[in-house]
């Protein structure tokens, strides 16, 4: 998260910025401190001289310009075409509010899709579960044909093993009735 510096009612997102507010203060501060502002003519060079020397670059510069225009203003006979116009000063933005700059279309499109990729994924994995779960839980279907296979198989063991042991039982009574004697 950015760290934010608080000076003047303002914040600022850098220590940067933050220091160029504070030497911009410093100079207005000596500037008042060297100048008559309740003199109207003298307010109206100060204020022209800084906008024409691109002193002021920062919110708090532009503060004090706007509060030497109301001084100038305040005076009627002063007509307004004599003061400069306001420069532009850069105001930073917190981090969120430059992620929120608007996108191009591409961008937009490469963004959705990248989001239905995700989607689609998600929707696979939870298909690849169910059918895992399916396949090898106790109800399973390949469960019980393997079951059914493997008891099939062992049903015809059980048949071949009765008829070998009928015919054993029938081979000694067989023997038993012509007085052959068996293992002795």
């Amino acid at each position: 998260m950015a760290r934010e510096y608080k000076f003047k009612g303002y914040t600022f997102y850098s220590e940067e910025e933050l220091n160029d507010a504070k030497k911009e203060n410093e100079t207005i501060e000596y500037i008042k401190s060297k100048t008559d502002l309740g003199k109207t003519e003298t307010v109206i060079a100060l204020y022209n001289r800084l906008i024409d020397r691109n002193i002021i670059t920062t919110v708090v510069g532009l503060d004090f310009l706007k509060r030497l225009q109301g001084i100038a203003l305040r005076d009627e006979m002063v007509n307004p075409s004599r003061l400069r116009e306001l420069p532009t000063v850069t105001v930073s933005r917190k981090p969120k509010e430059i992620e929120k700059r608007k996108l191009t279309p591409l961008q937009k499109v490469k963004r959705e899709n990248l989001m239905l990729k995700i989607v689609i994924l998600g929707l696979v994995i939870i298909v690849a579960g169910m059918f895992v779960i399916v396949l090898t839980g106790k109800s399973s279907p390949l469960k019980a044909v393997y079951e059914q296979e493997i008891l099939n198989k062992y049903s015809s063991w059980q048949q071949k093993m009765d008829a070998q042991q009928e015919w054993i039982n029938d081979r000694l009574e067989f023997l038993e009735q012509n007085g052959i004697s068996y293992g002795e």
